[in-house]
């Protein structure tokens, strides 16, 4: 898994709110988020802003994050662990 899809689960937005945002349709994102299409120079810089992070971080392997019980989860202990995906 790249980073960038796990940064747009932790930001709650769905690949076609993502698509629409930068310009792309929805399957076009999704090729570039499973890493089988490389995006444009400029795809690559308004995902980047989209997702409030350096274009280099997009697109690195995510490390696997397994949250559980996230019904019970308090709102604090989701804000933290979004924080510290943003660190990534």
């Amino acid at each position: 898994m790249l980073r960038i899809k796990l940064l747009r689960l932790f930001a709650s937005l769905s690949q076609w709110h993502i698509a629409q945002a930068a310009g792309v349709s929805q399957g076009r994102y999704s090729m570039i988020e499973r890493g089988l299409i490389e995006p444009t120079t400029e795809e690559r810089e308004r995902l980047a802003q989209i997702l409030q992070v350096s274009a280099s971080t997009l697109f690195r392997p995510a490390c696997r994050v397994r949250v559980t019980n996230t019904v019970n989860a308090g709102t604090e202990q989701v804000e933290t662990l979004r924080q510290a995906m943003r660190r990534l």
